[in-house]
């Protein structure tokens, strides 16, 4: 699959990704042949190793890896990483890696400012990005620790999928319930290959509650249903996005500072 880039940029190969992610290449090849690894930006033929990928594939890479380490099936959970990439990309442009609470306190000496020089080529938009540009600055970032915000992922009983927010206590809305203390997400269904993974909005009929309170009403039972589920589970699952992806960050950025042997 590819030789080590040694690129400092946002574009990575198979290689990196099955790196970060923390996969065999041989599990990255298979999810290429079951149409579950994330998109490539190009090289979608041919060669594993001619395909290149963009900062947000390599978070989705991470998750997977991060789901698959905790015990999900790797079929399962590259599919619910997809899910979550996609609806994650819809609501914040992609998935949190919670990277830029490194601008604040207390891991910035000033609070709010880059602690980077100014460039029209900046790509403050990219994740990947902004972590080169940390790692090798004033702020004090830490390698392999969680800090306050980071997306946690919560699966009880291997069905219901939650989402919560590591160290605070702040209430996630809730459309029809307020705040909960923690979003009820998907549901994972069946197992293997067969395994669906549905969100709960594809359990109602309408989202347009103010005028459908059936739909309303329903919505509220499957938010009582995912929680009650969460609080009673005899196994619960808890994964760091954020940290996984900041995690494969720092797999990647460690592999291309080392020296390479000549061709």
């Amino acid at each position: 699959m590819g030789r080590p880039s040694k690129s400092s940029g946002p574009v990575f190969t198979s290689r990196e990704l099955a790196l970060g992610a923390g996969l065999t290449l041989r599990n990255f090849s298979l999810l290429h042949e079951e149409g579950l690894a994330p998109a490539a930006t190009t090289g979608g033929g041919g060669r594993g190793g001619h395909r290149t990928y963009q900062s947000p594939a390599l978070a989705q890479a991470a998750l997977i890896g991060a789901l698959h380490l905790a015990g999900l099936e790797l079929m399962v959970a590259a599919r619910l990483a997809a899910a979550y990439a996609e609806e994650m990309g819809h609501q914040r442009g992609r998935l949190f890696s919670n990277i830029e609470t490194y601008l604040q306190a207390p891991h910035n000496p000033r609070p709010g400012y880059r602690p980077w020089t100014f460039s029209p080529d900046d790509q403050t938009s990219d994740d990947f990005w902004i972590h080169n540009r940390l790692t090798d600055s004033v702020v004090d970032y830490l390698t392999g620790v969680a800090v306050l915000g980071d997306m946690i992922m919560v699966i009880a009983d291997n069905t219901y999928v939650l989402t919560q927010h590591h160290g605070t206590n702040i209430k996630i809305h809730s459309p029809v319930s307020g705040g909960l203390i923690a979003s009820p997400d998907y549901r994972i269904v069946g197992r293997g290959s067969a395994a669906q993974i549905v969100p709960i909005t594809d359990e109602v009929d309408s989202l347009d509650f103010s005028v459908d309170p059936t739909s309303a009403a329903r919505f509220k039972a499957l938010e009582v249903e995912y929680l009650t589920a969460h609080e009673n589970a005899v196994s619960r699952v808890r994964i760091n996005v954020s940290l996984a992806i900041r995690n494969a960050f720092d797999r990647i950025a460690n592999d291309r500072s080392l020296p390479r042997k000549a061709a």
